[in-house]
């Protein structure tokens, strides 16, 4: 089994940004809570670089601030594996249907004695993982989760997810191989 940290690729294909700078700070509360309780759906738009002309294809995997978004077409491709790891959450756009994820499955798999990281002086907390180990027997039948280290950032998948995109053409997602286990 592999890990793979998920990134959108905002390089190559479109990227959101919320309409409302009132919006920016919902994107501080995925930490692995459950947010559909109280989610009031906040309106994004496709950005677009009208300085230099520079319009991207659509994706089924925008970036948007680092908070996992899918298309209509990957949150149906998926939804199995979305819905048993965390919450789809609607975004308001007028150029399609997009979910916002909250990833709610947080596996402390992170072998720590065998990773390379690099802590903070005050806290003692990881900063940086430089070389990852992860405990195998935590991460089976894992597919996307976080780590308690990281619980407003890093998503991690395993091959399963990304043979799921890949299979099925989903577009705008990059894998970034962190482990071979």
């Amino acid at each position: 089994m592999n890990v793979f940290k998920l990134n959108a690729d905002s390089n190559r294909f479109q990227n959101l940004v919320m309409l409302s700078n009132d919006d920016w700070s919902i994107l501080r509360q995925f930490d692995g809570r459950h947010l559909l309780p109280s989610w009031t759906t906040p309106a994004v738009e496709v950005f677009r670089d009208d300085k230099f002309n520079r319009h991207l294809p659509p994706s089924d995997f925008p970036s948007l601030m680092g908070v996992p978004v899918f298309s209509l077409r990957a949150a149906s491709v998926l939804k199995e594996m979305l819905t048993g790891n965390g919450e789809l959450l609607p975004l308001s756009c007028s150029e399609g249907d997009y979910y916002a994820f909250s990833v709610t499955t947080s596996i402390d798999a992170l072998d720590e004695s065998n990773s390379k990281v690099e802590k903070f002086e005050s806290s003692g907390r990881i900063m940086l993982v430089l070389q990852y180990a992860f405990f195998a027997d935590r991460l089976s039948g894992a597919t996307i989760f976080k780590i308690p280290q990281f619980p407003r950032t890093h998503v991690y998948v395993t091959n399963k997810f990304c043979k799921m995109v890949i299979d099925n053409g989903l577009l705008g997602f990059e894998f970034v191989n962190v482990w071979e286990g």
